[in-house]
């Protein structure tokens, strides 16, 4: 477990530094590139098909910690059969819910609902075509790390997934960079997510022949015993969405792309610290689910203690850095195009420094798909305070809205760490 974990750390950071390299490079590259109006206008059009992240509906995160605990128990026919059904359902919720957004895509005006500045209506529907597309193959990508993951291998996994994020990243900024316009950008990052795929699908082949990828272990009983945990899940994802891109296309819909930016930039330096905390949260993960696959309590706890200590420590260190050098980044990042505003930044390094904390006690229960409570907190939270501040909304009360649904959020999953019955 050491040797694995120490593994996965280091993968981890390597998968940090390249988040990190994309957050602090792409956005002065395309600032440069196409201007701080048109760079809005792309924050705006990539926020949108963000939301169609959860069109697995959880089953591929429930999958992928299903057949780590299975594997580990020694029980592969059962991971196999888990693995092709996931595939299964992602075949029937791309045609499904593909169509159905071909269809909205080409009927709504957006002139009348966003503004996107001198872009014209074709060339925007072609980006979000060409994100909605990304969006799609990620899922099977997700599923595919499955795979990976449950043969006691998450340090190659992240390391794959890093470099895939990065080879995207870089497409989309060459691209502006030699003088392509947003669709060129967003059908550069397809194509890059499109060989990461390919790639990943010939390394499994070779590298897990057990691991088929036809249908014919498909089964709808398995389906039907994913569904709970992953209807569950589904809430996770569609909540971050909605905190994580909603207050761009609010303010997308009710200012300036100007702002857009400026809120962008702001979370994407306060959101540095969460980099961190995924980096702990990411690489102590599969070690929860393979412990309680072994049903081994005294590691499980073991890794829990050490788990909680790094955190404490990484939480002191964001805070001060923040307080710090919190609009210094600003600045650097939009190239002084921005004025950081003082209130905002304070206000965003509050609400990641909860989101840290309540994530850190949501990955053991979400490594062993013990989820539910904390996942329908979440999303009711973010229903109650998104109704709440939009009537309202600025970038300041925005940020103030999502400090408030992290610092509930730290008290639901607190709770249901305790009283979760883990090896009974």
């Amino acid at each position: 477990m050491t040797r694995r974990f120490t593994a996965g750390l280091g993968a981890q950071a390597y998968s940090q530094l390249v988040t990190l390299a994309i957050q602090l490079g792409t956005a002065p590259w395309l600032i440069a590139a196409w201007g701080i109006e048109r760079y809005g206008v792309w924050l705006l059009m990539t926020a949108i098909p963000a939301y169609l992240a959860f069109s697995d509906f959880g089953f591929t995160f429930v999958a992928k910690n299903d057949m780590s605990i299975r594997v580990s128990r020694g029980d592969r026919e059962g991971a196999i059969e888990t693995f092709q059904s996931i595939v299964a359902l992602l075949l029937l919720a791309t045609a499904s819910i593909g169509a159905l957004i071909a269809l909205l895509m080409f009927t709504i005006p957006l002139y009348g609902l966003f503004n996107i500045g001198a872009e014209t209506a074709e060339s925007v529907k072609v980006v979000l075509s060409a994100q909605v597309a990304s969006v799609f193959l990620y899922q099977f990508t997700l599923l595919l790390f499955s795979g990976v993951r449950c043969i006691g291998r998450p340090a190659t996994e992240t390391a794959i997934a890093a470099s895939s994020r990065l080879l995207e990243a870089a497409a989309i900024v060459v691209a502006a960079l030699i003088g392509g316009d947003l669709v060129s950008a967003a059908l550069a990052g397809l194509g890059a997510r499109t060989v990461t795929l390919i790639a990943l699908a010939l390394w499994i082949r070779r590298t897990i022949p057990w691991l088929t990828l036809g249908l014919d272990h498909a089964t709808f009983e398995r389906l039907r015993w994913l569904f709970g945990p992953s209807i569950s899940y589904m809430l996770v994802p569609i909540s971050s969405a909605v905190l994580i891109q909603g207050p761009l296309v609010v303010l997308g819909a009710v200012s300036t792309p100007s702002n857009v930016a400026l809120f962008s930039i702001t979370r994407t330096v306060a959101r540095l610290g969460m980099s961190g905390a995924n980096m702990l949260n990411y690489a102590f993960t599969p070690e929860y689910s393979f412990a309680f696959g072994r049903k081994d309590s005294v590691g499980f706890f073991r890794i829990l203690n050490i788990h909680a200590v790094l955190m404490i420590i990484g939480l002191i260190f964001y805070v001060a850095c923040v307080l710090a050098l919190g609009d210094m980044a600003v600045k650097y990042l939009s190239r002084n195009q921005l004025s950081p505003v003082a209130m905002l930044t304070i206000i965003m390094g509050l609400a990641v420094t909860l989101e840290m904390i309540w994530s850190g006690l949501f990955s053991p229960l979400s490594a062993v798909n013990a989820h539910k409570t904390p996942a329908v907190a979440l999303s009711v939270l973010t229903f109650i305070v998104t109704i709440a501040v939009v009537p309202y909304a600025s970038v300041v009360t925005l940020a103030v809205g999502l400090a408030c649904v992290h610092f509930g959020m730290i008290a639901v999953t607190a709770w249901r760490v305790r009283r979760f019955e883990w090896f009974n």
